[in-house]
């Protein structure tokens, strides 16, 4: 897992974090508003076979990577590795918004 804040994330005119993810593009993604203290992926186990990048634009939560619990606020960028098992915990008085894409393998 790496952790940027907004103002660190490398681009070019057509990439975000072309440093970490080269010129590969987004296999899917999207917007997700959190209910307060919603658990995305409540499964024992969630993995990808290519990284996952969340961009969080409001809120406070804890982002749990392979069993170590990251707070995750508004301004961070998270690159989750392929592999690694992680879900995302919403703040019950700041519910995070996230915007999230899986990059193709």
């Amino acid at each position: 897992m790496k952790c940027l804040h907004l103002p660190d994330v490398q681009y070019t005119d057509s990439r975000l974090l072309p440093d970490i993810l080269g010129d590969r593009t987004i296999a899917h993604g999207g917007v997700y508003v959190f209910k307060p203290g919603e658990i995305a992926h409540p499964e024992p186990r969630h993995v990808h076979d290519t990284e996952e990048v969340f961009i969080f634009v409001q809120g406070r939560g804890v982002l749990p990577v392979d069993g170590v619990e990251y707070p995750v606020k508004t301004g961070d960028v998270v690159i989750v590795d392929a592999g690694e098992d992680h879900h995302l915990r919403s703040s019950e008085d700041d519910p995070l918004v996230s915007v999230w894409y899986v990059m193709k393998g």
